[in-house]
């Protein structure tokens, strides 16, 4: 048990941390006027892992079953069209809105979603004797969970994130690959897998649309065109690597 977790930690929640601090720094030595810049490359890498997500989902689900189609269905727009509602009426944005429900806090959980998927795959290369490739996916979604850490503090913006808040983001996000990881020797229903895929991509998707709300200016729109470049460039050139490395796609 303490081998799996130091694998997921490995893979998912040290590389977070490592992809926060990074971006808190960028965000000090950086002018203001690279705002826009940072938070084009967090819609970027948002909206590749909202692509991956989907394609995971769908993958999952059975032509010849309908309860998969209900189960993705039900799950995205559970996550998507249940955030807008709650956004219409104003949960989101108040001013007595808790800070566990502001776009950083959003994009968190939708990415741990995300790596739970992969520490379910992690798990389940080590648990059946196939340690190198365990240990290939450890550093090949190391590489590629680093880069999510500007998707968590770009959605920030002008609000500084305090050091309480990056160790909570940090382990929202980081800390579910550890659970998967665990979880793989137990069996996973295909059905939960493709809700928690759907449920991730719903969430990402609300943030994205309110991400590009914010940022997508007349002033702005060079600057968070190029960062969504950059930031989708990021993620693909890591999962990428990943597969040629250990033939396993991120």
């Amino acid at each position: 048990m303490l081998n799996l977790f130091a694998l997921g930690a490995l893979a998912g929640l040290i590389p977070v941390y490592l992809g926060i601090g990074a971006a808190l720094l960028l965000g000090k030595v950086l002018p203001r006027s690279w705002e826009g810049g940072l938070i084009g490359v967090a819609t970027g890498v948002l909206l590749y892992l909202f692509f991956d997500l989907m394609h995971e989902a769908v993958e999952l689900s059975g032509a010849r079953d309908p309860l998969s189609w209900v189960v993705f269905l039900v799950s995205l727009g559970a996550s998507l069209v249940g955030l807008v509602a709650l956004e219409s009426k104003q949960v989101f944005g108040g001013r007595h809105t808790s800070r566990f429900l502001t776009l950083p806090y959003m994009i968190a959980m939708g990415m741990g979603f995300h790596n739970l998927g992969e520490g379910l795959a992690i798990g389940a290369s080590y648990g059946n004797g196939e340690w190198a490739l365990s240990l290939l996916l450890v550093g090949g979604f190391a590489l590629h969970n680093g880069t999510e850490g500007f998707g968590i503090v770009g959605a920030a913006g002008k609000t500084p994130v305090q050091w309480k808040d990056a160790l909570l983001l940090g382990l929202v996000a980081g800390g579910p690959t550890c659970i998967g990881v665990l979880l793989s020797g137990q069996g996973v229903s295909p059905y939960l897998s493709i809700s928690f895929y759907t449920l991730a991509a719903g969430s990402l998707l609300y943030v994205i649309f309110s991400l590009l709300t914010i940022s997508y200016t007349v002033t702005r729109r060079l600057q968070v065109a190029l960062g969504i470049w950059v930031g989708i460039s990021l993620m693909y050139v890591t999962a990428m690597l990943l597969t040629v490395l250990g033939g396993v796609r991120s």
